[in-house]
């Protein structure tokens, strides 16, 4: 199960990005166009004997025109190797659940309805969210979010869907492919937040990829946030992790 979701990210990472090219250490993901978005600017690290040091010099020379430095390991094994190394070098560590659907919800769905809205409505309600964040402030980012949003319409089957669907409160997104269905892009405005929207949104979107033949549905989420909760009381279950190793802000130059 895990190397198909490791195939499902793969296909995804590599059909929205401008450049794809094999490097020492793994794969680096390049997208000049979309400076600011680091999902579609990294390297995905894939040599299980590589060091932190050597994918950091690796990052510093693919990622030189750019503010920051990121490199990913799917791998969980390889990922948890390379975390002590990357902190010592001063880079931010981050392990992201992979949690699959497995059980029905700990309590039947109640209002706000949750349901699919149009492509129109789901980017406004996302760029609302986004806005809010700590990149919020720059709009550019905003807008290139958006760009990458376009991008995965193209290269997978892309459903948005929010609560309730009139007057969005939250909003996410729902990928398939191959007979596999992630919901992501999960977004709720500070002043609806514990109101029952995301529950709702998450729920209808994981219904939905299920009803429409999807095998097993997943969804991902920061180890050490709070959301993993709310995606347990869904049915989700922890079945791995991917690792991120991000370091800013880094002064790019042309």
């Amino acid at each position: 199960m895990i190397e198909r979701i490791h195939r499902f990210f793969r296909y995804a990472e590599e059909g929205v990005c401008d450049e794809v090219a094999k490097t020492a250490h793994g794969t680096a993901l390049v997208t000049p166009t979309l400076p600011l978005v680091w999902q579609v600017n990294a390297i995905r690290a894939e040599d299980p004997d590589a060091t932190a040091k050597q994918l950091a010099a690796e990052a510093d020379e693919v990622q030189a025109a750019f503010g920051h430095r990121k490199c990913i390991a799917h791998d969980e094994k390889l990922g948890a190797r390379l975390a002590p190394g990357f902190e010592k070098l001063g880079w931010n560590v981050f392990r992201v659940l992979i949690m699959l659907r497995r059980r029905e919800p700990d309590r039947p769905a109640q209002a706000p309805p949750g349901g699919q809205v149009s492509r129109a409505v789901g980017a406004a309600a996302l760029a609302a969210f986004r806005r809010e964040q700590p990149f919020g402030w720059q709009e550019q980012a905003v807008r290139q979010l958006a760009e990458m949003d376009a991008r995965y319409d193209r290269v997978l089957a892309a459903r948005d869907f929010a609560s309730p669907p009139d007057d969005p409160g939250c909003a996410c997104r729902l990928y398939m492919h191959d007979g596999l269905g992630q919901v992501d892009e999960v977004g709720t405005l500070m002043s609806r937040r514990r109101r029952g929207h995301a529950r709702a949104a998450v729920a209808a979107a994981a219904d939905a990829a299920t009803a429409d033949g999807c095998s097993d549905v997943l969804i991902v989420t920061d180890a050490s946030d709070w959301p993993q909760e709310l995606y347990r009381s869904l049915g989700f279950d922890e079945i791995g992790a991917t690792y991120e190793f991000l370091k800013l802000p880094i002064t790019s130059r042309p």
